[in-house]
């Protein structure tokens, strides 16, 4: 590696280093989606079981364990998982995936363009929250994001390049499943759309294949030859079923859209000048055209088949930020080396912006519960709102005027600066609104002393896993009254932690008394005993 490449590299890892630390580990895990991998890895350290985990009791099907295995060995020293070591493997999955955006974009670029888009990547915000939420995303984004760069290397005639990018994908398969095989349907329509000489042939599909089938095949065949049932209903079920296009809804054209902005923000508001210029650098012949096809091809690919999708998660756009960051890093490279006066596509901007406004008011239409949190939490939105707009202007008008004052170095590292500070700030409010309302440590702390005689822990309108991550043992949910009271039967003394909701439903059952109050999601819960009723004398 040259001086000025190792430079470059110096400037991605201090970035990096700085973003991914910044308010790691202070996150409460809030919801059954971020507590479930670290429950699954304390399971594999309290009962050395590594194939196959138990979750509320029943073996866990429905991805594969290779993110449960990274927090288990992060937090094997320590004994059992905590809210810091459950997020150590998506922080080093987010340092990684820079370092490899970094790689693909001095390949595909040079090393001016490596830079900026690994540190584009990093001051998004779906990679900077996403590196501190303990779910398999960002690792799932990193082994894609590899598996394009192989891609890329395999079309220039990298020998061996076409192991990497097999193998990078049953990787990504081992993250999350079927997700993982996306970076294989972006080289077949690459292959379809472009046509150029070899494509087919550098793709080396039947050994790939084979290859690919070997690294897979573990998690089922050891599955399937243990725990058939489960196994089968998690794959139609979970897999399957759960993402196949159902009915048509307002929100399949809505969601997408937002879901992209959100993770893509605030770079997304340079995405439509990036990809004018993209579109007409296709015209060109050469490697920086086919460098540029193959991400417009793989930015393409990944929203179509995302946006498919019966279920719509706001993480599920995550690993778009690879191809987007690498196409801006292009762009500003190329306009910090020729300094030529962008031409803003003023009717691109307006269509994205009408698109953004009318998913906006679709979103408030038909989910009544968001206009419910912003008219209850106006203020704090307002202040984030005044910060958003002061930053958002200094970042555009960096962009916009550093090329006509000849200060474009100047203008990107202000960009760059205000994108960091615009997420890292934006995170950390968030967080200590959430931590303050969903403060599991403090109520874990309360019930220790009812804990110490209960062998039963049962939840009523509750998100189980959080109360159990936090509690440290079993955390039944049930879903009527008629259940908790089924849960809770069985084991003397035994309790149940409730919502208000559910505790008025209760009514006068004297079976249930109220040991202590407390607020969970900033509504009352109530942790209730039970006591049978003394048989009756005959």
């Amino acid at each position: 590696m040259r001086g000025r490449d190792r430079s470059q590299l110096f400037w991605v890892l201090g970035g990096t280093a700085v973003m991914v630390l910044v308010d790691l580990g202070r996150r409460i895990l809030t919801s059954n989606d971020e507590a479930r991998f670290p429950l699954l890895a304390q399971e594999i350290l309290a009962r050395s079981d590594w194939l196959f985990p138990t979750l509320n009791g029943a073996v866990y099907h429905n991805k594969p364990l290779l993110f449960a295995w990274l927090i288990a060995l992060v937090s094997w020293p320590f004994g059992h998982v905590t809210q810091v070591t459950a997020v150590i493997p998506s922080a080093a999955a987010a340092f990684a995936t820079a370092l490899v955006i970094f790689g693909a974009g001095r390949d595909m670029f040079g090393a001016d363009a490596g830079k900026y888009a690994a540190l584009v990547a990093i001051t998004t915000q779906g990679v900077f929250l996403h590196g501190r939420l303990p779910m398999p995303d960002m690792l799932l984004t990193l082994f894609i994001t590899a598996s394009l760069w192989m891609l890329w290397r395999m079309q220039r005639g990298a020998p061996w390049a076409w192991v990497g990018f097999y193998a990078f994908v049953g990787l990504a398969f081992w993250s999350k499943g079927p997700g993982g095989f996306l970076p294989l349907a972006i080289a077949l329509v690459w292959a379809i759309v472009d046509r150029g000489p070899g494509r087919w042939r550098a793709l080396r599909l039947p050994a790939g294949v084979m290859l690919l089938a070997l690294i897979v095949a573990p998690w089922p065949l050891i599955g399937l030859a243990l725990h058939s049932p489960g196994l089968r209903h998690a794959v139609v079920q979970n897999q399957l079923l759960w993402y196949l296009p159902q009915t048509f809804r307002p929100a399949v054209v809505a969601e997408p859209i937002q879901n992209a902005f959100g993770i893509l923000f605030p770079w997304v508001l340079v995405a439509p000048l990036v990809f004018v210029e993209a579109w007409r650098r296709l015209r060109e012949p050469g490697k920086e055209r086919d460098a540029v096809f193959l991400l417009l091809v793989s930015s393409a690919t990944m929203f179509v088949v995302v946006a498919l999708s019966h279920q719509q998660r706001f993480r599920y756009y995550l690993p778009l930020v690879s191809p987007v960051a690498l196409m801006i890093g292009w762009w500003v490279a190329s306009v910090v080396e020729h300094q030529p006066v962008p031409r803003i596509p003023w009717r691109v901007y307006g269509v994205a912006g009408g698109l953004l406004v009318a998913t906006a008011v679709l979103a408030a239409i038909f989910r009544r519960n968001a206009l419910r949190e912003i008219s209850t939490d106006w203020p704090a939105y307002a202040a984030q709102a005044a910060v958003l707009v002061a930053m958002l202007t200094a970042v555009g008008v960096a962009l916009v005027a550093g090329p006509t004052t000849g200060r474009l170095r100047r203008a990107v590292t202000a960009a760059l600066a205000g994108s960091a500070v615009l997420v890292a700030s934006g995170y950390h409010w968030e967080i200590e609104r959430r931590n303050a309302a969903y403060d599991y440590p403090r109520l874990q702390e309360r019930m220790q002393p009812i804990l110490r005689e209960t062998p039963v822990v049962a939840t009523l309108g509750l998100a189980d896993m959080p109360l159990a991550f936090y509690l440290r043992r079993r955390v039944v949910p049930a879903v009527t009254h008629a259940d908790l009271r089924e849960v809770v039967r069985g084991a003397t003394p035994a309790v149940a932690i409730v919502s208000d909701r559910a505790l008025a439903s209760m009514g006068s059952d004297d079976a249930f008394t109220v040991l202590l109050r407390d607020n969970i999601a900033s509504r009352p819960i109530a942790v209730v005993g039970y006591r049978p009723a003394p048989p009756q004398r005959q």
